[in-house]
């Protein structure tokens, strides 16, 4: 009612452009529309290709650099789609080179390897920690020694030398950053069950029997143990006396607040003791400790010694421990990074107890401004950073645009993804950074174990996120592969089976679950690898790939065998088969898409340069040739020097001479092409006679100008022709060899009816 009420007729002018609207789309179906049929000059000067290019319909841009060979394409159409591709591709090789330098160029795993294993195989492997640690007596043999290896003085130490300073803190030549940190968890204890009391404990009072109590395991949720409290020991406790009964939480201790080992999360809260120096004692069966005083004591008490035996006979571990925290750093000034180290001691409900330990190497100094070697790595990841941030800009652009079109993508998740990552991690790295400041600017103090444990802790998992991010930076390569049908062929298949698998991928879920539950229940007292629902579905999905030992599914001789092999036919004979049927039929209808795209004549980008590769060339040369030309005709303009109004043989020769137009006009010299255009025989060319000349060079131009514009034209139709020729023969030599099988079965058939005939007539003959 609005419109039908403008002034000037608005009803009738929007009708009128609905109209032209239609005829336009129509025109641009039947393949006569303005952007199929305009024909772009591919040698057009740079001003005249931007203006070409701001008329140019504007081509929405998608996930794929492609050409549709169903409409006639234009070197400019041509071009564009490959600067398009070009410009993205060079853009993110340049993201994901300048991120993998980075990574080469600060990370050195042989070296960092080996200082790692000096450790562990000095503390833990090389004495046989790692499998006879199961017992609390062996954990008080380990803590001795351990302690007494990374508190000894260095074998190379000595007064003289001054790479050591004469200091005691060096093993092996790497110099000892921090105390020796030993921190214990503890739980509270619980009421016992009333058959332990009632039943098991037949004997003594029921009133003290009531009293008695259990301690579960440990809780991340449950409430900790904040009062030391020694089993059947009601005194209080002196902490001045005994600083290692003290209760400290974790943002007093600098820790993390939980870190996870074996069999559960601790937090970085508890009753701890930070050793400087120990000595052995006479006979070598103790050792004494030198103990740092604590937190707001380190003004009011001085150095404390104690000797191990003190420490164990103190009750310091008891039932009530849950885990033995053994934290240390050393820094190696050769390759200039750090060694953290943490050996967590589990101590099980059950009684057992298990180890647990991390030896993360890293370099928190790693971009640096001192030296060449340093500002490399410190650029790369600069770079990193700015285009981390020009994508983030372009992808929420992109989602503020259209939101529900672009999370229909997979690519777009992809990036989404990978911009998202790479924020964190720059976020990640600025942290660590900043952290790296606060534990080593003030060198007059030694840096607090619980400090070095988090930046450790924090570094290693900013490598982990590192390795992640790379993989997926990588992975999206693979969108380029978009340029060719050859090259999408893997993701166009995993495309179309990506709906399936995800469904046989829950179903494999459901099947895992079930399964690990069954395993655990039968196989996990009795073996590690099933001890519990998550670690069996792991064990499972191993076995599924033929990575199993038979011997561990023989903890129940009858039903583990069993189990085995309903789940090797269950993953391997009926649902990996499944998924590589599923996987040949979408690429087997992919392989039949390209040839349809060829037999229709599509071509992709890849398929458009390398059929325009000899026309680039051939229009190489004529764009020479058509150079040649044009600068004839601005020469030809001043080709009467002494402007007298008539062009003689010497002006003549002069012109040709400055312009190699000789081979072009086809003449030999001056005089033959004086004798071509001197009608009047006067032997000078007047104004009409150059004139007559100017127009046969302007001929000349515009031949070369029509062979030029119509050489591409005509080499894309050919290719298009040629790809459906060859997919045609294709189809009529498959269809031939069909026939063939045809006919050879209607042969055979024939043989086999005609000897069954003789042999019914040879019956027939003896009845």
């Amino acid at each position: 009612a609005f419109v039908g009420k403008m002034p000037g007729g608005g009803g009738a002018m929007m009708a009128k452009k609905k109209q032209q609207k239609k005829q336009q789309e129509a025109d641009a179906a039947a393949g006569n529309g303005h952007a199929a049929t305009r024909k772009v000059s591919p040698l057009a000067d740079d001003e005249t290709m931007l203006d070409d290019l701001s008329r140019a319909p504007k081509v929405e841009k998608s996930d794929s650099f492609k050409l549709d060979g169903s409409k006639p394409q234009s070197m400019l159409h041509v071009k564009r789609e490959f600067k398009r591709f070009l410009s993205e591709f060079a853009l993110y090789s340049v993201w994901l080179l300048s991120f993998a330098l980075t990574i080469l160029m600060t990370r050195d795993n042989t070296m960092t390897f080996q200082f790692a294993n000096l450790f562990r195989k000095t503390l833990i492997t090389g004495n046989g920690w790692d499998t006879d640690l199961t017992t609390v007596d062996q954990f008080w043999d380990f803590l001795i020694e351990a302690a007494g290896a990374v508190l000894a003085n260095d074998i190379f130490t000595r007064s003289f030398d001054d790479f050591f300073a004469a200091e005691p803190t060096f093993l092996y030549g790497n110099k000892r950053v921090g105390s020796l940190r030993i921190r214990q968890v503890r739980v509270p204890p619980s009421k016992c069950s009333t058959f332990y009391t009632s039943q098991l404990l037949a004997e003594g009072d029921e009133q003290v029997k009531k009293n008695i109590q259990c301690y579960p395991e440990f809780d991340t949720g449950a409430k900790l143990e904040k009062t030391f409290k020694k089993e059947g020991d009601f005194q209080i406790i002196d902490t001045r006396a005994q600083p290692w009964f003290k209760y400290w939480e974790s943002s007093e201790l600098n820790e993390m607040p939980f870190f996870s080992a074996t069999f559960a999360s601790y937090p970085g809260s508890g009753f701890y003791i930070d050793i400087n120096e120990a000595w052995w004692t006479a006979d070598g069966s103790d050792l004494l400790l030198e103990i740092i005083p604590q937190a707001d004591d380190l003004t009011k008490l001085p150095l404390k010694n104690i000797t191990m035996s003190q420490l164990k006979n103190s009750n310091w571990v008891d039932l009530k421990t849950r885990a033995v925290f053994f934290d240390f750093s050393f820094y190696n000034p050769n390759m200039n990074i750090f060694l953290v180290v943490r050996i967590v001691i589990e101590f099980l409900p059950s009684g057992i107890v298990s180890s647990y330990s991390t030896f993360r190497t890293v370099d928190p100094f790693r971009y640096g401004t001192s030296s060449t070697e340093e500002l490399i790595p410190l650029a790369l990841f600069s770079l990193f950073a700015v285009l981390s941030m020009y994508y983030a800009q372009k992808e929420f652009k992109l989602i503020y645009r259209n939101y529900s079109k672009y999370f229909t993508s997979f690519w777009s998740i992809v990036t989404f993804a990978i911009v998202i990552c790479t924020l964190s991690l720059c976020g990640l790295t600025g942290y660590t950074i900043y952290m790296t400041r606060n534990v080593f600017d003030n060198l007059s103090a030694t840096p607090d174990q619980g400090a070095l444990q988090s930046l450790g802790f924090l570094l290693d998992q900013e490598k982990n996120f590192s390795g992640i991010l790379i993989v997926i930076m990588v992975i999206r390569i693979y969108k380029f592969c978009s340029v060719s049908r050859s090259l999408s062929t893997l993701t166009r298949t995993l495309g179309k089976s990506a709906k399936f698998l995800a469904v046989l991928v829950v179903l494999f879920l459901v099947a895992s679950f079930g399964f690990a539950l069954s395993t655990t229940l039968i196989l996990g007292q009795d073996n590690y690898n099933f001890y519990s629902t998550s670690w069996a579905m792991f064990t499972l999905l191993r076995a599924g790939f033929g990575d199993f030992d038979y011997t561990e599914w023989l903890s129940h001789r009858f039903l583990g065998p069993f189990l085995l092999l309903c789940w090797l036919f269950f993953a391997n004979a009926f649902l990996l088969n499944i998924v590589v049927a599923v996987i040949c039929e979408a690429f087997v209808e992919v392989t039949e898409e390209n040839k349809e795209a060829d037999a229709a004549g599509h071509m992709t980008l890849v398929d458009a340069l390398w059929d325009l590769g000899p026309v680039r060339r051939l229009l190489q040369m004529q764009k020479k040739k058509r150079d040649k030309i044009v600068k004839m005709e601005k020469t030809l303009e001043n080709i009467d020097a002494d402007g007298d109004g008539m062009t003689d043989v010497k002006e003549l020769e002069g012109w040709l001479h400055e312009t190699d137009a000789l081979e072009l006009l086809g003449v030999k010299d001056a005089s033959e092409l004086m004798a071509r255009f001197d009608l009047d025989g006067g032997g000078h060319l007047d104004p009409a006679e150059v004139q007559k000349l100017k127009d046969y060079v302007r001929e000349k131009r515009q031949e070369v100008d029509n062979e030029i514009s119509g050489t591409l034209e005509d080499q894309m139709e050919r290719s298009k022709s040629s790809r459906r020729a060859t997919a045609a023969v294709q189809d009529n030599s498959a269809l031939s060899q069909r026939m063939m099988k045809v006919e050879q079965s209607v042969a055979t058939i024939s043989e086999q009816l005609g000897e069954l005939t003789r042999v019914m007539q040879a019956v027939a003959a003896g009845g």
